[in-house]
């Protein structure tokens, strides 16, 4: 006999979980079937067991184990907010919470206590969301004050067995909020009513994001200043916590050594000593013990530029831009330049980037610039002479462009008239590549000469003319790069070499992991980085990917990572300020 065939279809209800919650929902309100209560606040919530246990695994082991609670067939909150309480027990029955910035930390802790993972993270969500300068530190002491008040409890054994005491995800939130933004947050007041317990724990910590170590420096002397006879007493432990080797030197002469503050306090006082000594002793004479305690530069959270060069494929010049995060090392694309570049110059200035200058089947004399708003490179006045291969710096709010290939002429460019200005003419004319760099109020320059000779030069906008310094040892290659330091500047060729420029006297130093050239290079506080560029591989060049860092104080080049482009013959800037990637 065969069996007889049946065929099966499967259907499901789509509604069916809306409905069943609905329907669960109307029976809790009706206390229809409800096994447990809730007592808050002096009211009784009616709930079902089963609901409750399936959401929270804090009920769902009450109910499993033979507790006091589960006898009984109710629970009693005394420290739990109503409000919050029956927020949760709504979600449970309905899958939706309501926050608000009135009861997000209450549903938040309540969330916890019932260890309700969904909740807890949808309170964080809206707590970042919510965060901005003005409330930062008034929820960040809030959320403090609410953790102490939670230790306090009768409730500290549940909250002692936890991985994270309950609120902390909160406070972390809120206060990584003020370490991010940190230097628009010096000049608000409620910054200088925090206590010395919380001024200290933001300025020690190496996340502190200060575009320079100058601004730790101000937040520390104006939280003194608010309430002087109070906190002076204060002052030597905070100075002890700012990394003064990365205090920009010109800060460092007119606000730092001049505090009277410091001058007066004996231990700040040693501090200022030690710190003239430190910056006084050039880079390659610096002791052991003067750069083993070097504290941590936390503004490396600056990103670099790399823009133009040639297309490694094609072989022609390029309009293709980049970033490098150096605090993550991941490069992203920006908008490409309005015109093609190799050899060219970029310059940031007041927070705006340019790019100056370059090749394109002639000798660019174009410039552009990076809008942030529109995120579009837009032209501005070219100058008054093609260059490429050039030197170019920003000082005293000027951008200047100085030689190039053939050329003495130098322009300075005024972005408040939007106009090139002729400069001083260098002694002679260059050879091929120069670049330059700026110490205190000179302009540097060098390159090899048409007359043969390569040496620095020195320019004083003040006085119009140049000097002529020592000749560096050997003749350079096409495609070093030049950076200053302190007082002294720092050749980044085959052959690296340090001139001191209060001796005039160069000195040899650590040459580059790879005989690299071609390279884009920027100077990041007190780190030198080298991108991309070749190297010759027989009779072919090999393009570089990885990145090499100098660090000056000790005197070390070590390969920091490998980037997926290929940069060659383009040109690096830092960037500085709010630089808009998102």
């Amino acid at each position: 006999m065969i069996a007889e065939q049946f065929v099966e279809d499967k259907w499901k209800n789509s509604d069916y979980g809306n409905g069943f919650l609905h329907k669960l929902n109307q029976m809790r309100t009706n206390q229809e079937n409800c096994d447990f209560s809730l007592e808050v606040g002096g009211e009784t919530l009616y709930v079902h067991r089963v609901a409750l246990a399936v959401t929270s695994p804090y009920f769902a082991a009450m109910f499993r184990n033979n507790t006091k609670e589960k006898a009984m067939g109710s629970m009693e909150l005394e420290d739990n907010d109503a409000t919050a309480v029956k927020a949760i027990i709504d979600y449970i029955y309905s899958g939706e919470i309501t926050l608000t910035e009135a009861n997000v930390q209450l549903v938040y802790l309540t969330a916890d206590y019932f260890q309700i993972e969904w909740i807890k993270k949808k309170c964080v969500e809206f707590f970042k969301s919510k965060l901005n300068p003005t409330n930062c530190f008034q929820m960040r002491r809030f959320v403090g004050e609410s953790i102490d008040l939670c230790k306090r409890t009768k409730h500290l054994n549940v909250y002692c067995c936890l991985d994270k005491p309950p609120f902390e995800e909160l406070y972390e939130c809120s206060h990584n909020y003020i370490l991010k933004h940190f230097d628009k947050l010096i000049h608000k007041e409620e910054l200088l009513r925090l206590s010395f317990e919380e001024i200290e724990e933001l300025v020690k910590d190496d996340r502190l994001a200060v575009a320079f170590e100058d601004n730790a420096f101000k937040a520390i002397m104006k939280w003194v200043k608010y309430d002087l006879e109070e906190r002076k007493g204060y002052l030597a432990e905070l100075m002890s916590l700012i990394r003064f080797p990365f205090i920009r030197n010109e800060f460092l002469r007119g606000h730092v050594i001049n505090e009277t503050l410091l001058k007066n306090d004996p231990h700040c006082n040693e501090f200022l000593t030690q710190l003239c000594t430190y910056r006084l002793t050039s880079v390659s004479k610096r002791s052991p013990d003067q750069t083993r305690n070097i504290s941590k530069n936390r503004n490396a959270r600056f990103h670099v530029l790399l823009s133009g060069g040639e297309d490694v494929k094609t072989g022609w010049p390029q309009r293709k831009c980049r970033v490098f995060n150096v605090s993550n090392s991941k490069i992203c694309s920006i908008s490409d330049m309005v015109d093609r570049r190799n050899g060219n110059s970029v310059i940031s200035l007041n927070d705006v980037v340019y790019s100056v200058g370059g090749y394109d089947e002639d000798v660019l004399e174009s410039a552009e610039y990076y809008d942030q708003v529109s995120r579009k490179w837009i032209h501005i006045e070219p100058m008054n002479r093609g260059r490429v291969y050039f030197g170019i710096c920003a000082h005293n709010s000027l951008i200047y462009a100085i030689g190039g290939a053939h050329l003495s002429s130098v322009e300075s460019y005024n972005a408040s008239t939007g106009k090139w200005y002729a400069c001083p003419n260098t002694p002679v004319a260059y050879e091929w590549w120069c670049r330059a760099a700026v110490v205190e109020n000179s302009i540097y320059s060098l390159g090899r000469g048409t007359d043969g000779v390569t040496s620095c030069i020195r320019f004083d906008p003040r006085e119009g003319r140049w000097y002529k310094l020592n000749e560096i040892p050997g003749r350079p290659l096409n495609g070093f790069e030049l950076f200053s330091y302190d007082r002294s500047l720092f050749f980044i060729e085959e052959k690296c070499a340090r001139l001191d420029i209060r001796t005039n006297k160069w000195d040899s130093m650590l040459s580059m992991l790879s005989q690299r050239f071609y390279y884009s290079a920027a100077v990041i506080a007190d780190d030198i980085y080298v991108f991309g560029g070749g190297l010759n591989v027989g009779s072919r060049v090999e393009h570089i990917k990885t990145v090499e860092r100098y660090n000056m104080h000790n005197n070390e080049w070590t390969i920091v990572d490998t980037i997926e482009i290929e940069s060659f013959d383009g040109a690096a800037a830092l960037i500085t300020g709010d630089f808009n990637l998102d």
